[in-house]
């Protein structure tokens, strides 16, 4: 299924290809509605490809192109959803200098026998402590008077790491299945119960290792099928349509202990101020019977608050404050800040165990022919000390000034430029171009 492309000029073909057989498609099916969009960028920076004793370097310039391809046929009930991503090297290639991916391609059908739901094909699927994703099938079916029940399902393959479509291994090593039970009887009440079951096997590989005589010889490494398995809770419920409380229970059934939990809430105290406030427990997510059993990891607990003040019905001024917990140490982080749809600016401090650090941004968005020509700047700065063992802190800045241009509401032309310097990239710069279109219509 996946071609190895090696030259530009095939991997413009093979781009081409894919693009006339989607318009093929959209032409030829009797579809009540199409919606599509297609995305063509070029980006360019400067490579590194050696530094030699000396202080000099060797430099390259390097430019990679990238198009994703996104649409909807739909028919009634019944629709096809494919997300297609190509990219390649148009000069200097690293690697194999092309490579494509199908994010998504499933068939999905939408409230059959007004009782179900369902999605067949490549997806990523969500489910409360369910996630990833996969090859396979997901539905849903909906009970009650008011289909205050709901029952979900997943099950298949999971999708290779390249989103290709090969080495997928065995079934029994390498899937990912789930369910979740949810309720809606109550207004504005939702309870969910999930659970989850997932085995990723890796290629085996070989290498070289020592024999009892202290030999070299090259073994094969061929490891079990690591697996995570989870049950959980899932809450949340609106008060009023101002107040918001939402909690979670994860529990880790191979490892026998809680995995995470979570409490947020949000209160509205009048129209211009909301108070929040949350708990969170975090214990690393390792597999069961993989590699990183041989080290020893730690729960981490986090509590946090904030504030939030409408100035006027633009402007919002905020402001957080979160403390970590460790086995031993703690953590602080504090924010504050204002912002609206057209500009933004914001200050936020690490000190503790994860380091010391302060950092302040901003970002101002202005139409400069209102619906046609826009303009966006970002500036940020940081300075950061790593830990007790370095002394020295570290000066960060970065930024990013772009333009859209819209020369019809479906088409989009943007150029931006970036920009970094730190204390290893004194001047890194980095360009990006790219067109967009967007296409709705119903038959």
């Amino acid at each position: 299924m996946q071609t190895i492309v090696n030259t530009t000029a095939d991997w413009l073909r093979f781009s081409f290809s894919i693009f006339c057989i989607c318009i093929f498609l959209t032409t030829n099916l009797f579809s009540q509605s199409l919606n599509m969009r297609l995305n063509a960028y070029v980006y360019s920076w400067e490579r590194f490809d050696s530094l030699y004793s000396d202080g000099t370097a060797t430099k390259s310039l390097q430019m990679r192109s990238y198009q994703n391809l996104l649409f909807d046929l739909t028919q009634d009930k019944i629709s096809f959803n494919f997300n297609f991503q190509s990219e390649g090297d148009l000069v200097n290639p690293i690697g194999r200098g092309f490579d494509f991916r199908f994010y998504n391609l499933y068939l999905k059908g939408s409230n059959i026998f007004d009782v179900l739901d369902f999605r067949l094909g490549r997806q990523y699927v969500f489910g409360g402590v369910g996630k990833g994703a996969i090859d396979g099938l997901q539905f849903k079916l909906k009970a009650g008077q008011f289909k205050e029940f709901q029952l979900s399902a997943f099950g298949g393959f999971l999708t290779p790491y390249d989103y290709s479509f090969k080495d997928y291994g065995a079934f029994k090593e390498n899937y990912l299945i789930g369910t979740q039970l949810s309720y809606y009887g109550v207004r504005d009440l939702f309870v969910g119960l999930s659970y989850m079951n997932k085995h990723r096997k890796s290629l085996p590989y070989t290498a070289l290792r020592l024999d009892t005589l202290f030999n070299t010889q090259e073994i094969l490494i061929d490891i079990d099928s690591p697996a995570e398995q989870l049950a959980g809770i899932d809450l949340n419920y609106s008060l009023m349509r101002m107040h918001n409380f939402f909690a979670k229970v994860y529990y880790d059934i191979n490892m026998k202990q809680l995995q995470r939990v979570e409490a947020n809430a949000r209160v509205t105290l009048n129209d211009d101020i909301r108070l929040s406030a949350g708990y969170y427990y975090r214990q690393p997510l390792i597999s069961y019977n993989s590699i990183f059993w041989v080290f020893q990891n730690k729960p981490t607990q986090e509590i946090e608050g904030g504030i939030d003040y409408s100035l006027n019905s633009d402007i919002n001024i905020y402001g957080k404050a979160a403390n970590i917990f460790y086995d031993d140490a703690s953590s602080l982080r504090m924010q504050i800040g204002f912002n609206n749809p057209s500009y933004g600016l914001s200050f936020v401090k690490y000190f503790g165990y994860a380091g010391e650090s302060d950092g302040i941004s901003g970002y101002y968005f202005r139409q400069i022919i209102p619906e046609i020509l826009s303009g966006s700047i970002y500036a940020g700065y940081s300075r950061y000390r790593l830990g007790d063992y370095d002394q020295d802190r570290v000066d960060a800045f970065s930024g990013m000034l772009g333009l859209t241009y819209r020369p019809m509401r479906q088409v989009s032309i943007d150029a931006q430029g970036q920009f970094i310097h730190n204390k290893l990239y004194k001047t890194d710069s980095r360009f990006l171009i790219g067109v967009s279109y967007w296409l709705f219509n119903k038959f």
